[in-house]
């Protein structure tokens, strides 16, 4: 069996949930072969994919790690582009199950979507934890995470609907093995995407101790860690934190990518 050609990771957007002139909302194209994953589609992840030289039919799949806006604020957008470039093959979105119904009723509401006939399927799948799905060639497997808080007892919602769910993702092919850790709420979320030999670590930093990140990921096999999603004190800082990294995981692989680098896997 011949391997893929290319693995590759673009960074669309590796900026926390504040507003930046320098930094886009998280957003993140993986390439396994021929295969194109979007994780998270923070804005404006749809100009960005096109200034990455991206073509917006390439896209083999959407996965929302959860619903905050600088994850999920340039879904719409996508969409859009999608509809008036006359996509013509399926896509599937998969996100919280809480995110479905509130999607499909902005479909409803929109003018756009209303008049133009959608040339392609677009399927809302939600995702449940620890329950893989196929994107083309690779294997997602969503695993929970406590990034946000359970939602007040007693506090109404949709049957079936857990608004405080967050997801982490595996990414594999059998021959790349890549963990996406999305938002997290603490460190000890990271042992979940640790369990096994990774090529390739994606972690956010804005939510985590920095420090106590690096205790956590010290001598795990990792061929390579990204550190993305910084604060705006982390980021102003990056320099100390990506030469304190590089001491502390040595000889493990660190870097603290901006927008717009491609990093290969």
């Amino acid at each position: 069996m011949s391997r893929p050609s290319a693995y590759r990771l673009t960074c669309l957007g590796v900026g926390d949930g504040h507003v930046s002139a320098h930094r886009a909302h998280a957003a993140f194209l993986y390439e396994f072969g021929t295969t194109r994953l979007l994780v998270d589609c923070g804005e404006p992840a749809t100009q960005s994919l096109l200034r990455a030289g991206t073509r917006l039919e390439a896209l083999d799949g959407v996965v929302i790690s959860h619903l905050h806006f600088d994850h999920v604020g340039g879904l719409f957008t996508l969409l859009q582009g999608l509809w008036l470039s006359r996509r013509q093959r399926p896509l599937t979105v998969h996100l919280p199950r809480a995110g479905v119904a509130p999607v499909q009723a902005l479909q409803r509401a929109s003018h756009l979507f209303r008049l133009i006939s959608p040339p392609f399927e677009l399927r809302l799948a939600p995702l449940q934890a620890g329950q893989p799905f196929p994107v083309g060639t690779i294997t997602v497997t969503p695993l929970r995470n406590t990034h946000l808080k359970p939602s007040p007892v007693g506090k109404r919602r949709a049957a079936g609907t857990r608004a405080d769910e967050a997801f982490s993702f595996l990414l594999e092919d059998g021959h790349r093995r890549v963990a996406h850790s999305a938002d997290l709420g603490g460190v000890e979320d990271v042992a979940a995407l640790v369990r096994e030999p990774l090529d390739l670590l994606v972690c956010e930093l804005a939510h985590l101790d920095p420090p106590a990140l690096l205790d956590r990921l010290r001598g795990q096999p990792i061929r390579r860690t990204l550190l993305v999603h910084l604060s705006a004190a982390q980021w102003r800082a990056r320099r100390h934190w990506q030469a304190r990294a590089a001491r502390v995981l040595a000889p493990m692989a660190v870097r603290i990518p901006g927008d717009g680098e491609r990093i290969a896997f």
